[in-house]
């Protein structure tokens, strides 16, 4: 009888030690699934955004490459900023004049433009040995202001710019002397204070002089002043 009680126990606690192992078995490929499967072990196939140690995407990012090169990020519309051209800024910028008065004799027919530029439209025709009033000097072109009281530009060739005259003056400060009569135009030379200087002409604010050499030029009446 006691043998008999022994070996019942003998196979129930055997019986109890196999389904512990069966247990274990079965819970471990479920564990090693489990954690096959976490952040730590991404497959090398998979996409996983970029991030840095605040959590925002990295420089890396397709977003950030889009702004870095200057183009717009997903999910915005802005569009980069198109340089402005030459002529844009030329025409920004604000219109030189020389300031003058002086009413010259017209030697030709020419146009009047509401611009100092042959692209400018034209306001008025001048005519032949009537006479316009200048009120200033840009670069290449002469401001003039007409009866109707509009301002125009023409070109100094078809008016009468030098009045010829013949005197000899005592130059008071030192100048620049200019290839035309406006503070644009080439320097050729410079006289000096204290000099005599021979003055066959004057233009608008200028005189214009002979040099010893022969070479003629412009000179602001300031110099004689």
């Amino acid at each position: 009888m006691f043998r008999r009680s022994f070996r019942s126990a003998r196979i129930t606690a055997l019986m109890a030690a196999l389904v512990v192992v069966a247990v274990a078995t079965l819970t471990w490929p479920v564990a090693s699934f489990a954690a096959g499967n976490g952040d730590e072990d991404v497959p090398s196939t998979s996409i996983v955004p970029a991030e840095g140690p605040s959590g925002a995407a990295s420089a890396s990012a397709p977003s950030s490459m889009s702004t870095a090169r200057g183009l717009p990020s997903e999910g915005s519309t802005a569009l980069p900023a198109k340089p402005r051209s030459s002529a844009h800024h030329a025409a920004s910028r604000a219109l030189e004049v020389e300031p003058t008065q002086a009413r010259l004799k017209v030697l030709q027919a020419a146009p009047v433009y509401s611009a100092p530029t042959r692209a400018g439209k034209k306001i008025e025709e001048l005519t032949p040995e009537k006479f316009v009033e200048v009120t200033g000097a840009t670069h290449y072109y002469l401001q003039v202001k007409l009866k109707s009281g509009q301002t125009g530009y023409i070109d100094p060739s078809s008016v009468e710019l030098v009045k010829p005259t013949d005197k000899m003056f005592v130059l008071t400060h030192d100048a620049g002397v200019l290839e035309k009569p406006n503070r644009w135009s080439k320097k050729l030379a410079e006289v000096h204070q204290g000099h005599n200087v021979h003055v066959i002409g004057i233009s608008l604010n200028y005189l214009q002089i002979r040099m010893k050499s022969g070479l003629q030029g412009f000179v602001p009446t300031t110099a004689l002043e």
